[in-house]
C-alpha cells in the first residue's frame, strides 16, 4: 500500500518523505517464521555452528536472502541458529538522533550476542554490512555500549566465508552452467571497514562470473537521509555518477552487501541488485559442496 500514489502523497505532505522515493516491498511472511517452519530443526546435524543476526531487512522485506544464507552455510558444514533475542541494530534510530532508544536495543542485542559467543561458542554472522558495521563500530563509539569482549566474533557473512575457505577448512564447488556478468558496488561503510575485497574475492571464485568492480562513490541514499523530501534531490545528485558507471558496465546483475544501496540503485537504474550471498547460492553445486565439507 505504501507504493500507491495517494499514500505517497500523504507521506510527502505530512511525513516529509519524498513522493518520488520507491519503497522496498514487504514480504507476506517473515524470515524468522519461514526458518522456524522449514529449517530450524535441521541445523543441529551440522558439525560447526554459527548464530545469524538477520536484521530487519531480511526478516520483513527479503526472507529469500536469509534462506540463501542458511543454504550456503549449511553447504559449508555450518548450522545456522537464531539469536535468543534480536532487536533492530539501531542504525535508523542513530541516524535520526534517537540515541536512548538505540542504546536500549543495542544493550539487548549485546546480551544475546554474548550468550551466543561466550556461553555457546558460536560466532555471530550477518549478511547486512550496515548491521555488522553498526554493532562492531558504532555501538561503542556512538552509543557507549561496550563490545570489546566479543567484537571480533561479530562478522560479515562474506568475510567469514572467505576466511574459512582461505584457511582450507571449507571448499566450494560450482555449477558449470552458471554464467553472469556482475558489477560490484562498494557501500561507504564497506569502504571504511576495508572489507569489500572479501565479497569480490568470493565472487571471483565462481568460474562463470565476469566481475567488474566499480570505482564506487556513495550511492546517495545515506540510510534514511535520501527518503526525506528536503534531501531527495541531493541524494539523487550524489548517486548519479554511480548510476552512470553501472549503465556503462551494463551487467546482468549489480552486487552489493548493503540493502539501502540496493534500494537506491534499483530505483535509479534499470538493473537488479543482488547480495553476494544470493549470487553464491545460485552458483554453488550444493550436493558436491556438501560432500566436501560434511564428513
Amino acid at each position: 500500500t505504501i507504493s500507491l500514489k495517494p499514500v505517497k502523497a500523504v507521506m510527502h505532505n505530512l511525513l516529509g518523505i519524498d513522493r518520488h522515493r520507491t519503497f522496498p516491498k514487504y514480504s507476506s511472511t517473515t524470515f524468522v517464521s519461514r526458518f522456524k517452519r522449514n529449517s530450524e530443526s535441521l541445523q543441529a546435524q551440522y558439525p560447526r555452528q554459527i548464530s545469524f543476526f538477520h536484521g530487519c531487512y531480511i526478516n520483513y522485506n527479503y526472507p529469500q536472502l536469509g534462506q540463501d544464507m542458511v543454504d550456503v552455510f549449511n553447504a559449508c558444514g555450518y548450522g545456522v541458529n537464531l539469536l535468543e533475542e534480536e532487536r533492530c541494530c539501531g542504525v535508523a534510530l542513530i541516524s535520526n538522533g534517537l540515541i536512548d532508544k538505540a542504546r536500549k536495543d543495542a544493550e539487548r542485542n549485546m546480551a544475546s550476542i554474548r550468550r551466543s559467543v561466550v556461553e555457546l561458542g558460536r560466532p555471530v554472522v550477518g549478511a547486512s554490512s550496515t548491521c555488522i558495521f553498526t554493532m562492531r563500530d558504532e555501538y561503542p563509539h556512538l552509543l557507549g555500549v561496550d563490545n570489546s569482549d566479543v567484537r571480533s566474533s561479530i562478522d560479515l557473512a562474506t568475510r567469514f566465508l572467505f576466511r574459512i575457505i582461505d584457511n582450507g577448512n571449507v571448499q566450494l564447488r560450482f555449477r558449470p552452467d552458471f554464467k553472469k556478468r556482475i558489477a560490484y558496488h562498494t557501500p561507504c561503510h564497506m569502504e571504511r571497514l576495508g572489507w569489500a575485497h572479501y565479497s569480490t574475492s568470493l565472487l571471483r571464485m565462481i568460474p562463470g562470473v565476469e566481475l567488474t568492480v566499480l570505482d564506487s562513490q556513495c550511492c546517495g541514499i545515506g540510510g534514511t537521509y535520501g527518503f526525506k523530501q528536503e534531501n531527495y534531490p541531493t541524494s539523487q545528485a550524489i548517486g548519479e555518477p554511480l548510476f552512470r558507471k553501472i549503465e556503462a558496465a551494463n551487467p546482468d546483475v549489480v552486487a552489493t552487501d548493503c540493502e539501502t544501496c540496493k534500494w537506491q540503485i534499483e530505483m535509479s537504474t534499470p538493473y537488479t541488485v543482488a547480495h553476494p550471498i544470493s549470487i553464491l547460492a545460485q552458483a554453488i553445486d550444493f550436493e558436491e559442496t556438501k560432500k566436501l565439507n560434511i564428513k
